[in-house]
C-alpha cells in the first residue's frame, strides 16, 4: 500500500472515531440538558454550547470521511475502462476543484490579509473564550484547518490511486 494511501486510511480511522464519539457526546449532553431542565428546573449553562461545538467538530470530521469514500458531488464520472484522457481529466478536475475550495480556507485560517499571522482566524480566536465553557475559541475553530488538511490528503490519495467504482443509489 502506498504511503499517501496509508496516511489517508489512518486519518480516516481517527476522524471517523472522533466523529462517532462527537455524535454520542451530543446525544449525552442533550439528554443531560433535557433531564436537568425538566427534572430539576435549573439547566446548566454549558450544555447547549458543548452540543454546538461537538456538532461542528463531528460534522466537519464526518465530512472528511464522506470525501474519502467518494460521497462528495461528482464533477465528471469515469470508470476504470474509460479512455485515459477522460480519467486524467477527472483526476485533474477533482484536484483543482478541491484546491480552489480548500486552499483559501486553509490560508485564512492561519493568515489574515497581507499574510499577517496575527489577523488569521485562529490567532484572532485565541483572544476569545466561549461564554458557557470558557474554552479558547481557537480550539473550537481549529477543526477548520484540520478538516482542510485531511481532505487535501484524501484528495491526493484519490488522485494518485486507482479509480474507485462510481457510487450509485442503493439497490
Amino acid at each position: 500500500m502506498r504511503r499517501i494511501e496509508q496516511l489517508s486510511a489512518g486519518l480516516d480511522r481517527v476522524c471517523l472515531a472522533l466523529a462517532k464519539a462527537g455524535l454520542i457526546g451530543i446525544a449525552l449532553v442533550i439528554l443531560l440538558q433535557v433531564g436537568v431542565r425538566y427534572g430539576m428546573r435549573t439547566p446548566f449553562a454549558w450544555t447547549e454550547e458543548m452540543a454546538r461545538y461537538l456538532m461542528v467538530w463531528s460534522g466537519l470530521l464526518g465530512a472528511t470521511c464522506a470525501f474519502r469514500r467518494g460521497l462528495d458531488p461528482v464533477i465528471l464520472t469515469v470508470t476504470s475502462d474509460a479512455a485515459p484522457a477522460r480519467r486524467t481529466l477527472a483526476r485533474v478536475l477533482l484536484a483543482v476543484t478541491v484546491a480552489i475550495f480548500l486552499l483559501p480556507m486553509l490560508h485564512y485560517s492561519v493568515f489574515g490579509p497581507g499574510w499577517n499571522f496575527e489577523r488569521g482566524f485562529l490567532w484572532r480566536g485565541m483572544g476569545r473564550t466561549s461564554p458557557g465553557l470558557g474554552l479558547n475559541m481557537a480550539l473550537v475553530g481549529a477543526v477548520i484547518p484540520i478538516t482542510c488538511l485531511v481532505i487535501l490528503i484524501h484528495c491526493a490519495a484519490r488522485v494518485t490511486g486507482p479509480l474507485a467504482a462510481p457510487k450509485g443509489p442503493a439497490e
